[in-house]
């Protein structure tokens, strides 16, 4: 609990209104004024993008999180993990001061327990969901309530299951193509406000995208 105590008392717990008192991040880690930061949520070593949201009693490490982003209660995103292909999995014998005693034991590998997470920008990811380190979750995603996620998984796929696996996908490929074209996520707010009418088109088409993003214009 020690790198959290910067935390307790941060200035930021006033300044952003949507964070919780009861919330706790290490000093490495990052957010934004939009973001919500619910109850008992920790960020460890860990970076939120604009407009995500850590429910209640939800961890994150060694993670990066793009921008609209939401994470489930009760989640863990970057348990951490163990060499599988020695005679053990106890880190005495691999990673040394950790225990304290028999450093005799330890012989130090090339091993990277917290590889990091990659959550992409629009993803859901449900409650009681766990993500193991290394994962990359692509663009607009949803991980169903209850999945641990093991291998990556591409953009607007809607996985689940224990190892989670794509079920289906959110759109048609052309859609999922021009949407990852546009990236909607990284315009500024003064130009979501222009647009906030394709939001609220249910099964939106290309001809709705194209309609609000004129192939002919950059984007």
């Amino acid at each position: 609990m020690l790198q959290y105590l910067p935390s307790i008392l941060s200035l930021k717990k006033l300044t952003h209104k949507k964070v919780s008192l009861f919330a706790f991040w290490s000093k490495d880690s990052s957010f934004t004024k939009t973001s919500i930061i619910r109850r008992g949520a920790v960020l460890d070593s860990s970076h939120l993008g604009k407009y995500c949201r850590v429910q209640i009693n939800t961890k994150v490490a060694y993670t990066d999180v793009g921008n609209f982003s939401a994470i489930g209660r009760d989640s863990v995103l970057g348990p951490g993990q163990h060499p599988t292909n020695y005679l053990t999995t106890n880190s005495i014998f691999y990673k040394r001061g950790n225990w304290g005693f028999r450093d005799e034991w330890c012989e130090e590998i090339d091993f990277e327990e917290n590889a990091r997470i990659k959550i992409g920008n629009d993803v859901w990811v449900g409650r009681h969901v766990t993500v193991m380190n290394g994962v990359t979750i692509g663009d607009g995603a949803i991980i169903a309530a209850g999945a641990i996620v093991t291998k990556d998984i591409p953009p607007y796929a809607i996985a689940g299951g224990i190892p989670a696996k794509v079920i289906k996908y959110r759109f048609s490929p052309e859609i999922i193509e021009r949407l990852l074209e546009i990236k909607w996520w990284n315009l500024p707010d003064e130009e979501i406000t222009r647009i906030k009418d394709l939001f609220h088109i249910p099964n939106p088409t290309l001809e709705d995208l194209d309609r609000f993003f004129p192939r002919n214009n950059s984007l």
